[in-house]
């Protein structure tokens, strides 16, 4: 009977306060993905911005390449349809 009163006296005099410490963690980890959040839209913006110009590049040299050679182009496409009929028939 002795021991179980020892141990159960330390364990009552260390208390934590689970609760404020949760609050400092989510606090913290609040703090670090807001700094992530505004750098990853940053990032995707300009992403978007260098998709859209070369997009708009591609689609003037393929304007270009088509009027310049039209039976070169309707070959390439051909090809190409053939090429996806067949992968998608097997």
């Amino acid at each position: 009977m002795y021991k179980t009163t020892a141990r159960n006296s330390k364990r009552a005099h260390h208390t934590d306060d689970l609760y404020g410490d949760l609050a400092k963690i989510k606090y913290a980890l609040s703090n670090a993905t807001s700094g992530i959040k505004g750098r990853a839209g940053e990032a995707l913006s300009h992403s978007f911005d260098d998709v859209k110009e070369r997009s708009a590049a591609l689609q003037e040299n393929f304007g270009m390449a088509v009027s310049k050679k039209p039976f070169k182009s309707i070959g390439a496409a051909l090809v190409t349809g053939l090429l996806i009929g067949y992968f998608i028939h097997k």
